[in-house]
């Protein structure tokens, strides 16, 4: 044994002694370092120390004494972790750094020598990736500088300083996209970044993440002035300077000239603190997506500027204030013009200057009727109420129906699913500045929203729908390569392959195996769901729809054409020149032209000819014939839509050119024909009246007014600062709809403020309706005998009718009576016999907030094994008494629940609606009943109210059965949700519905009587009482 160790030692020394002799042959500094390293190194482990002596031979032909050190650590390092890991990194030696600058070696050596802290494996990947980085790059210096930031980003967080480079290659991408004005803007990116990463450290890769898209089709002296000036928010704090970046790339992209102004509001937003500051900056993009598609190119930026001056003068009073004007500025003057908006703002700083902040932010925030009001009364052309009347007796002669005529700004969200007897118009009209046309213009609207109503735009659950539901599901969820949405020819073929693909009755026949139905209640709403982008979808529908119903009253109502011929001539005449419009509204306005105007004008032609014919196509085979259905504009929809996404090279360089005008505003093509074709329109361009009305808007306006992409998705510190609850996403079948709150300080209702989600009650167990039953046995034998007897009977004899089967005896002594004495007889003599019926409409409308969770304890005198119930079971027992004695009596009827988490979300539980019958499926609905969060009375109030209205029964009772006071998380203190039910129950009051409230809050009458003194309400002393006493109520209510 021991000679064996001899020999083990023998061959060591040799081993060593070879490797020294090797290291003899180095330089003197670089064998100076090599064998203290070596040394350092067999202290850890001395086949790593072996493998280092035998790679540092050739790695001293590449590496400095000072990076053989540098090499040496960090190979050390990872053999201190793994020594493994240390063999192999010496073993695959150097070579690789061959074309790492001389100067940036060092650099990477303390980036990873930091990062072997955090982990061996990320220290490793980044080792391994400078090489590829360098070449990326491809610019010695830029990749010196990068090395350097990375370096002091790794003082701070190696774990950073790893991301940071990740997401570096695809900055060098982007900064060669500037050719030869790399240079300048990388050096202007680099300081940038080196600010950022002395103030924040870490932070700086997220710059680096967001400065590809910021930088995305900037111009060199665009680009360095976005990182000039962004350096200059550093003083706000690392977040306010990624937000600036992020939204100042997309300004200077969509209207760079009022980009200083932009920045100029947003120093004066500072003032107030970063929580506003980012809120300012996160809605900036949508301001200025929003402002170019107001108005042509030019007068978009000349507006965008103005409105920019208006907003500074607003922050200079409050900046909360200024961010609700920044964000209702588009909606605004999409309806008023430009001096009119300044005029709104003018009233709003001199009316709300002796008002609270609240006050102002509410009214620039277009949040109160008396907000919406002033900004309606500045509206030019002629006025929805000065013809109104005319309207409806001109629909009603037309088309044999009774309906009503209403103003868009009114329409209740209920409605908005189509009740069939109203129609929503704009509140004014001002296309062409003539009353006369205009009102032409008011007709056709008008007619086409009685064609809505009459040819199904709104109908629910017909076999068109399922269909075309079906078939779009499944085209949607397909990929790419089995389906396209957009073959006219009915047929796929693969480009790459060159084979031809499946036939349509092929791919169909595919499909059918993954069919999903239409949910129930569903209308084209849910269908335009299972677009990818539901939001485009439904923008190209409007248009379609508009079409089909344009169609059909053409075939419908020949008297009817001349209007239409008039308008569609007019409208022609007034279409922009397409290359006046920002390119991403030319796929609409072609739509338009097409379906509305008669035909795509001769430029839309001339340079889009492809497009023009594929969408003519679509129409003529989906919407030109008599019997077409909205299945068929959806249908129709899905072709367009996948035409719309696929934008050919001819159209990006239509876009291209639009970037290349000069200072003058022509543009420049470098085919000669085609600058001619051009010019040939300018005289007609500049004939045609600037406008502050599009008319697309006008016949679009049905189909836009309860988009869910309006509200502002707020998050982070801007969610923070409002202190909401962020919307919860819609489910299969629910409905969302909007209705306004009262505001008891701004003395206004907020508009559209609580968003009601109606849902369907999931089904429950049965099991609890036939046990309630069971224990009301007997009470409710007798609730069925009580409440039939209040059935009317067959026939009732009425007196004093004007003619009848007898004569009325009490009626004629009184004639003879009034004769003599005054002359001024009744001739109501006779009596008749009627069959009179009860008339009735209730909804029920039950609290399910978590406070219906409480135990009611045990009565004493009842046996132990009658232990303590909740409320909300003692509830669900009160409805199960009360269908019984409805269905006894006949009475239509409903059944709701309702809870919440914030105004935007109040959930609304259809347990029974009226036009159904009292099922099993309802029974296990009451049985799935449950209690959850919050009470937002007022909004639940108001939905089950407009649902009510809807019943056509004489009397309409709302009961409201309740455990408590109203209470959500942002609806204010006590005082302002009381304040808000009692306007709620004063509206439903007042539109001839009965609120009556059932609670079993004893403890705070006073405050009871407060809220519900007005309407009615019953205090129920003993819970347990509650299901017995329900029928009761409801007989003295509607005896």
């Amino acid at each position: 044994m021991a000679e064996t160790e001899n020999d083990l030692s023998t061959s060591k020394k040799q081993t060593f002694t070879g490797l020294a002799r090797r290291l003899g042959k180095l330089p003197n500094d670089k064998k100076i370092v090599s064998l203290e390293m070596s040394a350092s190194l067999a202290g850890v482990s001395l086949r790593v120390s072996r493998e280092f002596v035998e790679a540092v031979p050739k790695a001293a032909k590449i590496l400095s004494a000072d990076d053989i050190r540098n090499w040496a650590e960090m190979g050390r390092r990872l053999a201190m972790a793994n020594a493994d890991l240390g063999a192999k990194f010496f073993t695959d030696g150097v070579n690789y750094l061959k074309k790492i600058p001389e100067k940036a070696r060092p650099l990477v050596f303390q980036i990873c020598t930091r990062q072997l802290v955090l982990s061996s494996s990320i220290a490793l990947e980044t080792f391994n990736l400078i090489p590829t980085l360098a070449k990326e790059i491809g610019d010695d210096k830029l990749f010196t500088d990068i090395l350097q930031l990375a370096s002091e980003i790794a003082n701070r967080s190696a774990k950073h300083s790893a991301d940071f480079l990740q997401k570096t290659p695809r900055l060098a991408e982007t900064l060669k996209n500037f050719g030869d004005d790399k240079q300048k803007v990388a050096k202007s990116v680099v300081a940038l970044a080196s600010h950022f990463a002395n103030r924040t450290g870490g932070m700086t890769a997220d710059l680096w993440q967001i400065l590809p898209d910021a930088l995305e089709k900037l111009t060199a002296e665009q680009a360095v002035r976005l990182t000039t000036k962004a350096s200059e928010f550093l003083e706000f704090g690392g977040s306010v300077t990624l937000h600036f970046t992020s939204a100042g790339g997309d300004a200077l992209r969509r209207a760079g000239d009022v980009f200083d102004d932009w920045r100029d509001v947003l120093l004066v937003i500072a003032r107030s603190g970063n929580a506003i500051l980012i809120s300012f900056i996160r809605s900036s993009p949508k301001f200025f997506a929003q402002i170019v598609t107001l108005r042509q190119k030019h007068e978009a930026v000349e507006m965008a500027r103005k409105v920019l001056q208006l907003i500074k003068e607003i922050a200079e009073t409050d900046a909360e204030s200024a961010l609700a004007a920044f964000r209702s500025s588009a909606t605004a003057l999409r309806k008023v013009s430009l001096a009119q908006f300044e005029e709104w703002v003018a009233t709003g700083l001199a009316k709300n200057k002796s008002e609270s902040a609240k006050a102002r932010k509410s009214y620039f925030a277009l949040e109160t009727r008396n907000s919406n009001t002033l900004l309606q009364e500045s509206q030019e052309g002629l006025p929805l109420e000065a013809v109104q009347t005319i309207l409806r007796i001109y629909v009603e002669g037309l088309t044999g129906n009774e309906v009503e005529i209403a103003p868009l700004t009114t329409m209740p969200q209920e409605s908005r699913i189509g009740d069939g007897k109203t129609i929503y118009l704009p509140s004014s009209v001002t296309e062409f500045g003539n009353d006369e046309m205009d009102f032409r213009l008011y007709k056709v609207l008008a007619a086409h929203g009685a064609g809505q109503i009459e040819f199904g735009t709104y109908e629910k659950d017909s076999d068109g729908l399922r269909a075309a539901f079906t078939e779009l599901a499944a085209i949607y969820e397909a990929t790419a390569e089995q389906t396209d949405a957009f073959s006219l020819a009915g047929y796929i073929e693969d480009v790459q392959t060159g084979e031809r693909a499946l036939s349509e009755e092929e791919t169909q026949a595919e499909l059918k195996k993954a069919k999903k139905k239409l949910p129930k209640n569903s209308d084209y709403k849910t269908v335009l769901q299972v677009f990818p982008e539901p939001f485009l979808a439904k923008k190209i529908f409007g248009t379609m729809e508009n079409a089909r119903i344009d169609t059909r009253l053409r075939q419908t109502y020949r008297g009817l054409r001349k209007d239409l011929d008039l308008m569609q001539s007019h409208l022609r005449e007034k279409r922009p020149f397409i290359f006046d419009l920002p390119m991403n509204q030319v796929p609409f306005e072609l739509l338009f032209q097409i379906t509305l105007c008669g035909g795509a004008s001769e430029d839309s032609r001339k340079f889009y000819g492809q497009i023009v014919s594929e969408i003519e196509s679509v129409i003529e085979y989906y919407l030109a014939d008599k019997k077409a259905t909205v299945a068929d504009a959806l249908i129709a929809t899905s072709r367009v839509y996948t035409l719309f996404q696929n934008i050919t090279a001819e159209q990006q360089q239509q876009a291209d050119a639009e970037e290349k005008q000069d200072e003058t505003g022509e543009y420049k093509y470098e085919d000669k024909n085609s600058a001619e074709s051009v010019l040939e329109s300018q005289i007609k361009r500049e004939q045609k009246p600037k406008k502050n009305q599009d008319v697309r808007d006008l016949f679009n306006a049905w189909n836009s007014q309860d988009d869910e992409g309006e509200p502002d998705d707020l998050q982070g510190a801007e969610a923070w600062t409002h202190n909401e609850m962020p919307e919860q996403p819609l489910e299969a079948g629910d409905a969302a709809f909007a209705y306004d709150e009262w505001d008891k300080d701004l003395s206004d209702f907020r508009t559209d403020w609580c968003r009601v989600i109606e849902k369907k009650v999931r089904q429950g167990d049965r099991n609890f309706v036939e046990l309630a039953r069971s224990r009301y046995r007997g009470q409710i034998s007798s609730i069925r005998h009580q409440f039939q007897l209040m059935k009317p009977e067959n026939l009732q004899k009425i007196n004093r009718e004007l003619d009848g089967e007898d004569y009325d005896l009490n009626a004629l002594v009184d004639y003879v009576v009034d004769k003599r004495a005054d002359g001024q007889q009744s001739e109501r003599l006779y009596t008749k016999r009627l069959r009179r019926e009860r008339d009735v409409a209730v909804s029920i409308l039950l609290d399910q907030s978590s406070s219906t969770a409480r135990t009611i304890t045990r009565n004493p005198l009842q046996p132990y094994t009658h232990p303590g119930r909740r409320i909300i079971e003692i509830e669900k027992e009160g409805l199960v008494l009360m269908s019984e004695a409805l269905e006894a009596v006949g009475d239509v009827y409903s059944i709701n629940g309702f809870t919440s988490e914030g105004r935007r979300n109040v959930k609304f539980y259809v347990v029974k609606d009226f036009d159904e019958k009292y099922s099993e499926d309802i029974e296990r609905r009451i049985g799935g009943i449950t209690f959850q969060n919050n009470t937002r009375l007022g909004a639940a109030i108001r939905h089950a109210s407009a649902k009510l209205l809807r019943q056509d029964s004489r009397t309409k009772l709302l009961i409201i059965l309740t455990d408590g006071r109203p209470y959500d998380h942002d609806y204010g203190d006590a005082r302002y949700a009381r304040e808000d039910v009692r306007e709620a129950l004063t509206e439903a009051k007042m539109s001839g519905i009965t609120p009556f409230c059932i609670t079993v809050d004893k403890d705070s009458e006073f405050e009871l009587k407060d809220l519900y003194g007005d309407v009615g309400y019953t205090i129920i002393d003993d819970v347990l009482s509650l299901p017995e006493r329900m029928p009761n109520i409801y007989r003295r209510l509607t005896s």
